[in-house]
Order: structure tokens, then sequence, then C-alpha cells
């Protein structure tokens, strides 16, 4: 638990540093400003990035017993969850690969470059699956960030591992969607491409425009928007 809260820490941080550096939204293509700008104390915004954190930590364990379980439907049976369950969240890939990125960010500062960001995740020793897996052994072998992430290299380019783990881009860009996409973009690519990375994105926008946005549908008409009209994600 102790991780969460400094991974926490550090979100608050950056995202203190989005606030001040870019404006709510940039201006469209027309070159007018159309959104009046939008302000969140820092208590409001710390109690919403601790719930963002809470919010994974419990689905990560609510949902861990029944992957791959139940495969092209929806789970069937009652599942009774219990707090005590949240000691094992910081075992499941969910949390500690962004961890791992929102580190590099807080160290190097918000223009780390995705091969930065495929350098720390080279020197990783945790386990990992599919597109992180097939990413991290090719950047152990010298092929860089963002190519760790191309088919052409990747065989996995396409899985879900940005999506499920691009939460704190969202986190630490409230109310800044077109931001977190820039961070998604050179995130996702160390081990993602195309709709593999527009997974992410999706969500990272979702994540962004729910800290001003408390209607459902247009959070998820958010994350939508933040992809191109050819993606089929």
């Amino acid at each position: 638990m102790s991780h969460a809260r400094s991974s926490g820490s550090i979100i608050a941080g950056i995202a203190m540093l989005m606030i001040a550096n870019c404006s709510p939204s940039g201006p469209p293509p027309g070159g007018k400003e159309t959104e009046a700008k939008r302000s969140i104390s820092t208590e409001e915004f710390e109690d919403k990035v601790r719930g963002g954190w809470a919010g994974q930590m419990i689905g990560v364990t609510y949902g861990a017993p029944t992957e791959f379980r139940w495969r092209q439907k929806i789970v069937d049976k009652p599942r009774d969850w219990k707090p005590e369950e949240l000691k094992g969240a910081l075992d499941q890939d969910d949390l500690y690969v962004e961890m791992t990125f929102s580190g590099v960010m807080d160290r190097l500062g918000l223009e780390a470059t995705s091969e930065q960001y495929g350098e720390a995740f080279k020197d990783s020793k945790y386990h990992l699956w599919h597109a992180n897996l097939a990413a991290r052994r090719l950047l152990r072998r010298g092929v860089k960030a963002p190519m760790s992430g191309h088919p052409d290299y990747n065989l996995h380019a396409n899985d879900i591992d940005f999506q499920i783990e691009s939460d704190f881009i969202g986190l630490m860009c409230p109310g800044l969607p077109r931001a977190a996409t820039r961070y998604a973009e050179r995130v996702g690519h160390v081990m993602n491409y195309g709709d593999g990375v527009y997974g992410g994105i999706f969500f990272g926008a979702m994540y962004s425009v729910a800290f001003f946005e408390k209607d459902p549908r247009k959070v998820v008409e958010a994350g939508l928007a933040a992809l191109p009209p050819e993606s089929v994600y």
C-alpha cells in the first residue's frame, strides 16, 4: 500500500505542473477558445487521484480470480469481494507497470521521451506477458522504444497491455484530454502500436475528462473523440 501512496504523490505533483503549464483545452483548428477555463482545488484534485488509484486497486483484485475463466461472456456467478484483498493489488501488472512509467515522469520531467520510458522498462524485474514481455525482451536486445512496440518487431503490438496501464496518464491530466493523448503516445509505443495504443489513449482521455464531467456517457464519448476516425477500437 505504501507503493500506491508514493505513486499517487508522484502523479499529484506531476499534475500540478500540468495545471500550471497547460490550458484546460487547446484552441480548436479555427483558433478560438470555445470552452471557459475550469479550476479544481488541490484538496478535490488529491481526493480524485486517490479515488482513481483506489478504483484501480479494487478493480484488479475484484477481477483477478475471474481472468481467463469467462471468455466472450459476462461473469455469471456472484463475487464476494473483501477489502483485505487489496493487499494483493500490487501483484497485478495493471499497477506495477504504470508505477514504472510514472516514476520516469517524476525523475525526468514532462518531456521524457519514448526511449527514456523504454530504458526504465527494460530494467524492470517483475513478471510480464504478451506485448509488455515482448517489448522488454526487444529492449534488452537493443531495439529501442518506440520500435519496441512496432509490429515489425513486436508480434503482440495490438494487444491490450497499454490499455490496462494507462490510467496514471489521465489522472495527471485533469481536464486535459489532449495533453493526456500526447503523453499516451509516448508511453504507449514502448510496447504497443495502432489500436494497442489507442486503447490507452481512450482510457487516459476518459480519466482526464472525468475530473469535471459527471455524465458517464459523455465521459465515454470524450474517450472516443480522442481516437482517430479510422480506428476500429
